[in-house]
């Protein structure tokens, strides 16, 4: 039996006739595993001579695993995929592939049709409904007892560890899934068995707590019981509960009790040195805080500290330390940074060995019920099941698969009670200073009137566009910076456009203002919050002009710099404001703060949460006052009291005593019909209090520190990285969208975050410079912010929208055709990853298509294709005869072009589908990039 190479082929899309139904998704899931078994490459190697034997299969992408064929019955094949493991299918792509290679070769097909029972004494899985070990075929009376050892994971562990298994290793066959289903298995059964001696002394448990001599609050002590209790937990406690102390309370019982001897801890790279100083604090521990060049991080972990402190883009940088480190504690900080369960950071962190997790956010559910479900994955993936069960269960969908609704909610909290714990500030701290939250409306001048009404009419003619069809790249891309600019034409002139000079900002006026009747009382400080640089320096210059000390922190402040930064604000008394970007609205404590100013709103509510959490946290002793600066009339006031419907997902989800069963979900088609109405009552100047929330991505420019330099006036996004879709940490220049619209009726829905990223970098050598170092393994964002975000291409994303225009102008003509092919691709990938992250799997596959035939048109001599059979006809004339371009890769973009069509056929597609199409398309770019010679 020799190795078997399959190419894809033609085959049927899988459609689902009933989302509601269990039995009829089950079967389209299973109809999927097939379809990709034949539209995907795959090598079938045969590992011994037996057709009911082992076979290794490599996907496209890499990936290989072993999959067992038992029998004819097809009821006990295994494969070692993490899918099959956890799918409760009992099938996977990979098995589906096998069973492919034999059906086409009538001599092995007729092999395994005489195999009607299993052949031999053979323990394997059962991965339908659970997991579970089975003993399989005709097992002589002397090897039963062996048999009912073999099918416990513990029995069956120590006989694998044995090496020799005796009667095993001579009369019983073991599948290669069975030694991973059997340490899933007995890690759970240890944790239940764990679980069961804590309750029972939990008296012991609450002594030891008063041992540990920590301040702490009787709901503090309870959460420290609860992860100490269950070992894998989320706690998701308001911000300003001190999660922290809690996570190193529950962490230093472990140790004390001799569970746990090593600690790995996961945070934002602005919030590693803070945990350094609350472990110091707390438990008198020196923690290692990795950073810098790799020689300088493994220097860090060979000091063999309890605890060990890194940022999130370094677990994947340096999975391979992390994992010979074999912590027995791993607690992730701000954990809504992994809410994306599909993206690279997401795998890294369930790739890091722990027998205990800890999970840390504030914000469990940010958008959609998938924001939990992806965290509870890290602690548990059992605990809800595969993704497509999820969806069933609590889930309303409609006949194309969109969400429309929640239902079954009080069976989830039910669910999820033992290892999800949250309070919220106004249940436990009944002591906390009131938060006074006030909005103050600005008018408009003409001229922002004006051009806030040409954005919103622009934006208003692709939404009715986008009701009759889907809208191009370039129409989404201009919607999405149409919706931007009308936003920041409500907050400065300067902002849509720098060369207009210095215009009125009745916003600023305010600001200055109210500033100055705040300055004026003693010791009262403020936080002053933007999603843009170029707000903060309008800002500063009215500060400056008023006398007002201050201080700017944004994602461009190296981190190993924002300790002193924010020490100054809480120390100095001339410096009475802070002006920040998100990247100080995350984990800080800034407790001296008593007014917070939001000069705008962000798409998420839960950004708002966390930058008024700052300041209304433990130890604040003074009442907090919260601002929101909303202009009068144009987008701001269309859009605003919409974040009721996202917080009333995270209540009903998570609230032990909330009674609500069902709720109503976002959808693309209600996002559409919804700004269509916020734009109409946009010009009406719509009625109503309360914080409004607007779309917007901003940028960060030059490094601003201590108010002092200048800050360019940029408009793209804050600067926190997008890795793989998910938000990795502060200080690049890369670009994100966030969050979403919410529905007319208060339901969120989801804003597609695309994105414009045309702009080459003006200073190559910068970018080369910091993609050295990140090879070498330094984590970029600490140190090349100035480098790889020069103020020429942010001022050149700035540029202003001309009401008239079309698609923006293309790349430079000094720009090699090649080399404007691969950047065009990346924008894509950037896209792509955005917009899957948003949860609209469609739009993301066809983005990862575009991007690959991008990169393939690239390579072409001519003019690119006009369509997608112009581009297959020319890939093989022109390529593929000159060995210029793999055959795979021409393999992956077909795959790619039909799941980029499956909603054109009314057919919902898989968000996992739609993650592997991006995963693919990635790959496929990075290999194709050598082969783009420059001009």
């Amino acid at each position: 039996m020799r190795p078997v190479s399959l190419l894809p082929t033609r085959w049927d899309t899988p459609q689902c006739d009933d989302y509601e139904s269990l039995d009829v998704v089950r079967r389209f899931e299973l109809e999927v595993r097939v379809c990709r078994a034949h539209t995907e490459p795959f090598t079938v190697a045969p590992l011994g001579g037996r057709i009911d034997g082992d076979y290794a299969v490599t996907s496209g992408s890499g990936g290989r695993y072993l999959v067992d064929l038992v029998d004819s019955s097809a009821r006990y094949d295994t494969c070692t995929c993490p899918d099959f493991l956890t799918n409760q299918l009992g099938t996977c792509k990979h098995l589906e592939a096998v069973r492919r290679a034999v059906a086409e070769r009538p001599s092995w097909r007729r092999a395994l049709a005489r195999i009607e029972l299993p052949a031999r004494p053979t323990i394997t899985v059962d991965a339908q409904d659970g997991l579970r070990l089975l003993g399989v075929g005709a097992w002589p009376a002397a090897l039963r007892a062996e048999r009912a050892r073999l099918v416990q994971p513990g029995g069956l562990l120590k006989a694998l560890s044995a090496g020799t298994g005796g009667a095993t290793a001579l009369a019983a066959r073991v599948v290669h899934a069975a030694a991973p289903a059997a340490e899933r298995l007995a890690r759970a059964a240890w944790h239940t068995r764990r679980q069961r001696l804590v309750e029972a002394r939990m008296g012991r448990g609450a002594r030891a707590i008063e041992e540990l001599g920590l301040p702490l609050f009787p709901y503090q002590r309870e959460g420290v019981l609860h992860l100490f209790r269950s070992g894998r937990a989320l706690l998701a406690d308001d911000m300003g509960l001190g999660k922290t102390l809690q996570a190193v309370a529950a962490c230093e019982l472990l140790r004390r009790r001799g569970e746990a001897r090593r600690v790995l801890i996961v945070t934002a790279a602005s919030l590693k040195h803070q945990w350094a100083q609350e472990i110091a604090r707390w438990t008198g521990e020196r923690a290692a805080v990795l950073g810098g060049a790799p020689p300088q991080r493994s220097e860090a972990l060979a000091l063999g500290a309890a605890y060990t402190v890194l940022s999130y883009e370094l677990t994947w940088r340096d999975l391979s330390r992390l994992q010979a480190l074999d912590a027995d504690v791993l607690v992730l900080d701000e954990a809504q940074r992994a809410k994306n369960f599909r993206t690279k950071t997401a795998a890294t962190l369930r790739a890091i060995p722990s027998r205990f997790l800890f999970v840390l956010t504030g914000t469990p559910v940010e958008n959609r019920l998938d924001d939990l479900y992806a965290l509870l994955q890290l602690v548990d993936p059992a605990l809800l099941g595969p993704l497509w069960r999820f969806n069933v269960d609590f889930h309303r969908q409609d006949e194309r698969g969109k969400v429309v609704g929640y239902k079954n909610l009080g069976a989830l909290r039910e669910r999820i009670r033992k290892v999800v714990l949250r309070r919220e500030r106004s249940e436990v701290l009944r002591d906390l200073p009131p938060l006074l939250e006030q909005t103050r409306y600005t008018p408009l001048t003409r001229e922002q009137r004006e051009l806030d009404a040409d954005y919103r009419e622009q934006a208003a003619r692709l939404l009715a566009i986008a009701e009759r069809r889907g809208l191009t790249k370039e129409e989404m891309d201009r919607l999405m910076m149409l919706l931007l600019k009308a936003r920041q034409a409500c907050n400065a002139l300067e902002l849509c456009d720098p060369k207009r000079g210095k215009k009125a900002s009745p916003k600023l006026d305010e600001l200055e203002a109210l500033v100055a009747e705040i300055a004026a009382q003693p010791r009262s400080k403020i936080l002053v919050f933007s999603e843009w640089v170029g707000m903060l320096a309008l800002a500063a210059e009215r500060l400056d002009r008023i006398g007002v000390g201050h201080l700017v922190l944004h994602g461009g402040v190296p981190t190993e710099r924002r300790p002193a930064l924010l020490a100054r604000f809480r120390e100095d008394e001339a410096a009475r404001v802070l002006l920040s970007t998100d990247a100080g609205g995350v984990g800080l404590n800034l407790q001296e703060a008593s007014y917070v100013v939001h000069l705008d709103l962000p798409w998420n509510p839960a950004r708002l949460d966390q930058r008024t959490g700052r300041a209304h946290r433990l130890g604040q002793a003074r009442n907090v006052s919260v601002i929101y600066l909303c202009a009068e009339a144009g987008i701001e006031r269309g859009i605003e009291g919409t974040l009721a419907g996202k917080r009333a997902i995270r209540a009903a989800a998570l609230r032990a005593d909330a009674a609500v069963e069902e709720l109503s979900a976002p959808t693309f088609s209600m996002f559409l019909r919804d700004m269509r109405e916020v734009l109409a009552e946009a010009g009406e100047g719509a009625t109503g209090g309360g914080a409004a929330e607007a779309g917007g991505m901003a940028a960060d420019g030059d490094v601003v520190v201590d108010g002092n330099a200048a800050v360019d006036g940029s408009a793209i996004v804050d600067g926190s990285m997008v890795v793989d879709g998910s938000t990795a940490g502060e200080g690049s220049a890369a670009v994100r969208a966030e969050g979403g619209v919410a529905g007319a009726h208060g339901a969120p829905a989801p804003v597609p975050g695309w994105l414009v990223s045309e702009a080459a970098p003006a200073n190559d050598a910068a970018v080369e410079g910091a993609s050295r170092a990140s090879d070498a393994g330094a984590p970029a964002n600490d140190a090349v912010m100035e480098a790889a975000a020069p103020a020429a291409r942010l001022a050149r994303a700035a540029e202003p929208i001309a009401l008239d225009a079309g698609v923006r102008a293309g790349p430079p003509a000094e720009v090699s055709r090649a080399k404007a092919a691969q950047r065009a691709a990346e924008d894509r990938l950037r896209l792509a990853r955005v917009v899957l992250d948003a949860g609209f799997a469609a739009d993301a596959a066809r983005a990862a298509y575009e991007a690959l035939a991008e990169a393939i048109s690239g390579m072409l001599e001519g003019p690119a294709p006009e369509s997608h059979a112009a581009l297959v006809a020319v890939v093989y004339r022109e390529l593929v005869p000159a060995g210029e371009l793999p055959v795979e890769a021409h393999a992956a973009l077909a795959r790619l072009h039909d799941l980029g069509t499956l909603a054109r056929a009314g057919v919902r597609l898989d968000p996992a589908l739609a993650s592997m199409a991006v995963d693919e398309a990635t790959t496929w770019i990075g290999r194709l990039a050598p082969l783009h010679t420059p001009d």
